[in-house]
């Protein structure tokens, strides 16, 4: 004979089961990731993004460039007037040659309509040609000197014309000026557009005697 035992749940007065948890996920919809195929793809848009960004990147460094050298152009030209004009009016640097009104390196041939340029060595490049970054050393040499000498990357040159007061009219030394005319040039070396980019500062410059070179 089997015995047999029955087990019942008591079920307490005034207790309500619990609701069953209900299923987030929508039907139908099954969970699943990134494919071999979706990932070249993406990577091909990340490339051709940034490709083309890189030409901006360039542009940038390059316009930074341009304007460190030119600032670096302002200061050497700047530099160059206020020396000149700390001069007096019969210093040989200010000084334009007989029969000329007009003072100018070598190679200038004029400076402006009625011009008469006389060639002046004082005009002409007063910078170094070579540099050594290591120690701050310079050099006029035609050549380099040595490993680790640089080309400088500027030359500075001037010109010197003399007006008369009404700063159009020339005057032909040794004829009596009122104001001369300073015109300071630094051009790059090297770097972006070399050659091509200038600096050029100019100044009249009356002086107290207005006396003759």
């Amino acid at each position: 004979m089997a015995l047999e035992t029955k087990v019942s749940r008591v079920v307490w007065p005034g207790r309500t089961p619990r609701p069953a948890r209900p299923d987030v996920r929508p039907d139908g919809v099954a969970e699943r990731g990134v494919t071999l195929v979706e990932v070249p793809i993406a990577l091909a848009i990340l490339g051709f993004g940034l490709l083309a960004m890189a030409p901006m990147f360039t542009g940038a460094v390059r316009t930074n460039a341009s304007s460190h050298q030119l600032t670096n152009a302002n200061t050497l030209a700047r530099e160059k007037m206020e020396e000149l004009i700390g001069f007096p009016s019969t210093d040989p640097r200010l000084a334009v040659a007989a029969n000329a009104n007009a003072a100018g390196p070598t190679g200038t041939t004029s400076t402006g309509s009625g011009s008469v340029v006389a060639t002046s060595t004082v005009c002409d490049n007063d910078l170094p040609r070579w540099y050594k970054p290591s120690t701050g050393a310079a050099s006029t040499a035609s050549t380099s000197p040595g490993v680790g000498w640089f080309a400088y990357p500027y030359t500075r040159t001037y010109t010197v014309e003399q007006f008369t007061e009404n700063l159009t009219t020339r005057v032909l030394t040794p004829g009596t000026y009122g104001v001369k005319l300073l015109t300071v040039v630094v051009r790059p070396t090297s770097g972006p557009f070399p050659g091509l980019r200038q600096t050029t500062q100019s100044v009249y410059v009356r002086f107290r005697d207005a006396s003759p070179n």
